[in-house]
């Protein structure tokens, strides 16, 4: 059956713990724009992701992507797909922290040497408070097609229920590096401040956008 409502996705670079229902399906379109330099057109690159969600059961859901990249070089192409799958272990609220587990295979076009497929995993925790929900999404990955290390990243983010369809949010996402270059001293560091708004426009159309402020110098000026 098509879905009936829109379902819990509050957040911009964060997993939430909800999943869809058993035999809810889903379409959703992700439009990226990324500016290197926020003063430098010349930067500017977008992406573009078309995802389809589909509820095995109501605690597991699997997903699958398309990804398209534009930017002034190479103008459209595509650039990857990848499939995921999401499990979540009780209702919400049932533990003192909400928890689910996550993973996803990525496979970009273009050599394998180059561009590598990947393994992402994440342990995704949340916590309802009244209008106030908090989560955090502790990720790794690793390149499976070369000798590479895990790399670590992670996000928090709180979102607030402004009115029963409306809910202002704020994230943080980090890169860590790998193993054996790990913590925040690192100068290819990446930490962006994301706030967001995100809306039920009807029953069935939900709406998320936001920008996010890049604060190292690793980071794109703006996204």
């Amino acid at each position: 059956r098509l879905v009936e409502e829109a379902h819990g996705r509050d957040y911009l670079v964060s997993q939430p713990y909800r999943t869809a229902e058993q035999g809810e399906f889903e379409v959703a379109f992700w439009n990226d724009v990324n500016f290197r330099e926020a003063d430098n057109d010349d930067t500017y690159t977008s992406k573009h992701q078309i995802e389809l969600e589909y509820g095995l059961t109501d605690h597991v859901q699997i997903a699958y992507y398309e990804v398209y990249t534009w930017d002034r070089a190479k103008n459209w192409e595509r650039d990857a797909f990848k499939v995921e799958a999401k499990a979540r272990f009780a209702e919400a609220g049932q533990w003192p922290v909400d928890l689910a587990l996550y993973t996803e295979y990525k496979n970009p076009d273009g050599p394998r040497d180059v561009r590598s497929d990947a393994l992402e995993s994440k342990v995704i925790l949340s916590k309802d408070l009244g209008p106030w929900n908090f989560v955090g999404n502790v990720i790794v990955e690793k390149r499976v097609n070369t000798h590479s290390d895990w790399t670590f990243e992670y996000t928090v983010g709180a979102s607030y229920a402004l009115t029963p369809r409306t809910r202002l949010g704020l994230e943080v996402k980090e890169t860590l590096g790998d193993a054996d270059e790990f913590g925040w001293h690192r100068k290819d560091r990446q930490l962006y401040l994301v706030p967001g708004i995100y809306a039920k426009l009807t029953p069935h159309l939900k709406l998320l956008a936001g920008p996010a402020f890049g604060l190292t110098r690793a980071s794109d000026d703006l996204q």
